[in-house]
């Protein structure tokens, strides 16, 4: 926990210095998306599963660095409540049991990140980014399945804990005047996204 919250006020220190370099300029906004775990990557795991998806919320702040939303570098800090779940069959090999059930994970988190933007003087530009962050979640489950002697046993699971956060987006970012800002990204967050987002600045 302790490198976390170094990495943390890393993140937080560098954004702040970029800030400080000129007359930047912040912004705020909403992100909505998509939220789970592809079935290819799944598909490594689990012999048989369910879909496993949701969606995504999150509130951005944005913070531009000294030529403000065409800087190269900008610090993104967002406060996200992501959900995913799966209803269905699972089996972990061809020969194991077959689980009838549920599962949900549901997931609050800050993170800090760092934007960098592949000719930002362009209207239409891309850009790729890394950020770490703090995260709660919670996971439950309960699913039954028919053992050797036949009988049915029925099984629950749940935990919450903190956990820590990676953020890894790319992305087009669309900035066609300097007060509304969209994206469309996708990435990693404990979890694959794709999303939309729309800030707006001040």
């Amino acid at each position: 926990m302790k490198k976390i919250s170094l990495f943390l006020l890393v993140f937080l220190s560098i954004s702040f210095f970029i800030d400080s370099k000129g007359s930047s300029s912040n912004g705020i906004g909403l992100k909505f998306g998509y939220f789970g775990v592809p079935s290819q990557l799944l598909d490594l795991f689990l012999f048989e599963h369910p879909g496993i998806s949701g969606n995504t919320t999150a509130l951005e702040i944005r913070n531009y660095g000294p030529k403000g939303p065409r800087s190269v570098f900008s610090g993104l800090y967002t406060v996200e409540y992501s959900t995913m779940k799966g209803d269905g069959l699972w089996r972990i090999s061809q020969g194991g049991a077959r689980v009838e059930g549920n599962g949900v994970i549901n997931q609050f988190n800050f993170t800090a990140t760092i934007i960098m933007s592949l000719f930002p003087k362009l209207p239409v530009h891309p850009y790729i980014g890394g950020g770490i962050g703090i995260g709660f979640i919670s996971m439950s489950s309960e699913g039954k399945h028919i053992d050797e002697l036949g009988t049915t046993v029925e099984e629950t699971f749940n935990e919450k804990k903190i956990i820590p956060v990676g953020h890894l987006p790319v992305g087009i970012m669309l900035n066609f005047n300097d007060q509304i800002e969209m994206r469309i990204e996708g990435g990693f967050k404990n979890g694959f996204y794709f999303s939309g987002s729309l800030v707006y600045n001040f």
